[in-house]
């Protein structure tokens, strides 16, 4: 803002210009954006997948079910919680893999299909890496979501919190497979 102030100097009468902020302090407001705020969110996502962060997790061991992810810390709707890390690869390398892990009953199947820009992809987490997300348990009424985001070029999968899940509370989504052969195989999945 602009004020114009006439002084008289003599005869003659100047105008000169002067800005507000001569007369008074500036306040820099602390708000921001919510697109600045969306753009910190995706940043602190990206270095957490980059350096597997895996905070706030513990794996159990559940009777008649296997291994289990519990929070050890509150995580609120809408939070990256983990990655479903693996190898990415292409369909027909899953397929291939699906039927060589068919052949070996001590082989459990950790593979995740998904789609990302119409192009179908496939995570297999198959392998034994320490990495906790292949270990979180299926529940169609689960506490987390699946969202694919790019990350140096390459989609990743998170799994992200669907609402506000406390401590102790064991981590779950839904697998999404409803195929008449896996549910004859896995009758779990309708749960």
């Amino acid at each position: 803002m602009v004020r114009a102030i006439t002084k008289q100097r003599g005869n003659k009468k100047e105008n000169e210009n002067h800005k507000l902020t001569e007369y008074f302090n500036v306040r820099k407001s602390d708000r921001r954006t919510k697109g600045e705020v969306k753009e910190e969110k995706r940043r602190l996502l990206e270095y957490a997948l980059r350096r597997g962060v895996e905070h706030g997790l513990k794996v159990k061991h559940i009777h008649n079910k296997g291994r289990g992810v519990f929070a050890t810390q509150d995580f609120h709707r809408g939070e990256f919680v983990v990655e479903y890390s693996g190898e990415l690869i292409s369909i027909h390398e899953a397929y291939h893999r699906e039927e060589k892990y068919e052949q070996d009953e001590n082989t459990g199947c950790y593979m995740y299909y998904f789609k990302y820009n119409d192009h179908p992809y496939c995570i297999d987490a198959t392998a034994e890496t320490g990495r906790l997300g292949r270990l979180v348990n299926h529940s169609r009424n689960g506490n987390l979501v699946t969202k694919t985001i790019m990350v140096d070029g390459t989609p990743r999968l998170v799994l992200i919190a669907k609402s506000h899940i406390r401590i102790g509370d064991e981590l779950l989504y839904d697998y999404g497979d409803r195929s008449k052969e896996s549910l004859e195989h896995h009758p779990w999945l309708a749960l």
